[in-house]
């Protein structure tokens, strides 16, 4: 059974709670740090291109019209630059969206940009040299540049858009619901090839060994086409509606609503499948195994090269028992995963210890992202909220007027999600600065100790 994603809210509103403010005296010194490393990014601006002109999309600016002033300095809290390609859902494997320093109060909304009848966002956006990619509910796929939030080209489809693309040097390549793999020029928007898969696609789109577009349908079917021209290189059916894939290395992996998980090599073949008979989440992995979640309240973590059960962690202790979201992988050895039944949970990637746990009021049904020492994660509560990566305390929330839509994308200090009610944001806030950091800061530019007369 298909099912049609159209969630309704009672706010038309959109607005954005500024929280907490940060001290003047870090401000201060971030300040001094960015002239003394006197590091920017590069911008690269695309010109309108041959896709569909995007006449009834309405952007919000923020409230600066420098966008040189919106760069913020590259190294200060880096997590890791940013992949060349963006070769798979949330970049990389393991499934963590986060590049660039911690942002934390003041916030800002740097552009607010509105779909075409309030359509969802569900689709996370791709991000490759400062231009966003990204479908929605209202059948566009965008090309939107991530500093000022224009809107450089859009394609239409018939049916809305919830798998998430990929991007190579040339070509945006994604599903939709009308069960089609498109391939995109990069620049123009205009379409290089399209190819049918027979049925529904909510699956992402992965590019393995550099030239098989990976995806699957509603149907169970696994598909690799060339990407020069769409044509089936392989096929393989594995059952229920596909999910993933995460590549890692030369293999992809695959699980399915029904519960099942599966990897593949570039030749088709399939190494192994293990089916758990219970719903399971979109994989993720490391170089040290597979993490998925599934719907009889365990968080498991297989091989790669066999599919052995490494470990397996039940997180839910109660009669919902449902775990969805897609594990995330962060540093210092952890494993995010959200579950329907409103908790965070933080494991130990290596033994699958539980760490912590976090209640909320709603449902987790997104993966978040976490950065050097923050989490931020949509909730159902109609809140993003901020988190301690290391204790999963609360730090702050943000007012999203919608329900979740998209999982947060956090690049060079801006932090990027849809939500359901239509509304696709860029925010900004003041850069983090770690102790250590700060510290030697100091070392530079000691305190001055002030004597009264």
């Amino acid at each position: 059974m298909i099912v049609k994603l159209n969630i309704q809210t009672e706010n038309d509103t959109h607005i954005i709670e500024n929280r907490g403010s940060r001290q003047n005296m870090i401000i201060g010194i971030t300040m001094i740090f960015t002239l003394i490393i006197l590091f920017l990014f590069s911008t690269v601006f695309y010109s309108g291109g041959s896709g569909k002109p995007d006449e009834e999309l309405q952007v919000l600016p923020g409230d600066s019209t420098q966008i040189d002033s919106l760069v913020p300095p590259v190294g200060v809290n880096d997590v890791m630059e940013l992949p060349d390609l963006w070769l798979q859902a949330r970049g990389l494997s393991h499934g963590n969206a986060a590049w660039g320093p911690d942002i934390i109060a003041p916030f800002d909304t740097l552009w607010r940009l509105r779909s075409n009848g309030g359509r969802e966002f569900f689709s996370s956006p791709a991000i490759h040299e400062n231009v966003l990619y990204f479908g929605c509910n209202d059948g566009l796929l965008r090309a939107v540049n991530a500093l000022n939030g224009a809107t450089l080209w859009s394609f239409s489809t018939t049916c809305g858009i919830c798998g998430e693309p990929a991007v190579d040097s040339t070509s945006v390549y994604f599903g939709g619901q009308d069960g089609i793999i498109y391939a995109l020029d990069r620049a123009s928007g205009s379409k290089r090839w399209s190819a049918g898969l027979g049925y529904h696609v909510f699956c992402s789109v992965g590019i393995l060994a550099d030239s098989l577009i990976l995806s699957g349908n509603s149907m169970g079917k696994i598909c690799a086409l060339h990407s020069d021209d769409g044509e089936l290189v392989w096929d393989s059916e594995i059952g229920g509606i596909v999910l993933g894939p995460a590549i890692i290395d030369s293999l992809a992996v695959f699980s399915t609503e029904s519960g099942k998980i599966a990897v593949f090599n570039t030749e088709g073949n399939r190494l192994w499948i293990r089916e758990y008979g219970r719903q399971a989440s979109s994989p993720s992995a490391d170089s040290t195994g597979i993490y998925a979640g599934f719907s009889d309240g365990y968080v498991r973590k297989l091989t790669i090269t066999g599919g052995d059960l490494i470990w397996e962690t039940d997180i839910v202790d109660n009669s919902v028992r449902c775990v969805l979201a897609r594990p995330v992988v962060a540093g210092n050895n952890i494993v995010l995963i959200g579950t329907n039944d409103s908790r965070l949970v933080a494991l130990n990637s290596s033994t699958g210890n539980m760490l912590w746990e976090q209640e909320f009021e709603n449902w987790l049904q997104l993966p978040p992202v976490a950065g050097n020492n923050c989490i931020y994660i949509s909730c159902d509560d109609q809140r993003l909220h901020l988190l301690d990566l290391n204790t999963g305390t609360k730090l702050d929330s943000l007012e999203m007027n919608g329900y979740s839509g998209t999982a947060p994308l956090l690049a060079n200090s801006i932090l990027y999600y849809g939500n359901s009610s239509g509304d696709f944001l860029a925010i900004t806030g003041s850069a983090e600065i770690e102790e250590e950091i700060e510290e030697e800061i100091e070392e530079i530019i000691p305190e001055t100790e002030v004597t009264e007369p």
